[in-house]
């Protein structure tokens, strides 16, 4: 990563880095992805702090057959051995630590799954949605473990919606998606990606995924960082491990 590519990010809001993953480490991931989402399903009341369901977030004309579907899985660092792992890789936290100037802390992570049928994600900030309590120190790396273009539901940005941190208004009677009024429509820029692939992006940056309207999975693993120098800041985040009620 180049001091151009930092430029690039710091203008945009996000950079693209092709084939952090190679293919066949990706399949192993999503096979571990794969597992979680079993070992969530099957034991769904142990894991429910974890767990967002499809029915939730899906209109109800969509519902049909998402009974029970998994839409989100968060966090998953302390179930897997293999996600904590990549957290700590090269691969992926060198796009944060250039943007910072520093080595990185994993600040969040979660599996989104997006399976057939899956929910879109609204137009949203993750800053003004999520992270109110923390620092906006933060650089989120979104890892595709599968193929995502427009019809399975990849990412879609608004290129330089951050600079100024803006804080836009939510959508009336909501804490999560922006008033619509706010989103240019004619500067919407959708970002598909292969398997492998990683978005990183500014926590300011309008973003935005769709249904998945296929018959794959767009699956995701995602990572966010916050500078080292301030230390290990949301480990409050994991919830009792069912097994030992430990953290």
């Amino acid at each position: 990563m180049t001091k151009v590519d930092v430029d690039r990010y710091l203008r945009d809001g996000y950079l693209l880095s092709r084939s952090v993953l190679d293919s066949a480490r990706v399949e192993v991931l999503r096979e571990e992805a794969r597992r979680l989402l079993d070992l969530c399903t099957r034991e769904s009341t142990q894991y429910a702090a974890r767990i967002e369901w499809e029915v939730d977030h899906l209109a109800e004309t969509d519902q049909t057959g998402m009974q029970g579907v998994i839409r989100k899985l968060e966090p998953v660092s302390d179930l897997s051995p293999m996600f904590a792992d990549l957290a700590r890789d090269p691969h992926i936290t060198t796009s944060a630590a250039r943007i910072f100037g520093e080595p990185v802390e994993l600040f969040e992570d979660k599996l989104n799954l997006k399976l057939p049928g899956g929910s879109p994600y609204p137009w949203h900030q993750d800053w003004s949605c999520c992270w109110r309590a923390h620092t906006d120190e933060l650089v989120t790396c979104f890892v595709y473990l599968d193929d995502a273009d427009e019809t399975n539901g990849c990412l879609q940005v608004v290129p330089g919606s951050h600079r100024g941190k803006p804080t836009h208004p939510f959508k009336a009677g909501g804490h999560f998606e922006v008033d619509p009024g706010v989103v240019p429509q004619d500067q919407i820029r959708p970002v598909p990606l292969r398997a492998g692939d990683m978005i990183a992006f500014d926590p300011y940056l309008l973003h935005y995924s769709d249904l998945n309207r296929s018959r794959e999975p767009r699956m995701a693993i995602i990572y966010t960082f916050n500078p080292a120098r301030l230390g290990q800041i949301n480990e409050q985040r994991f919830p009792p491990l069912p097994s030992t009620g430990r953290r």
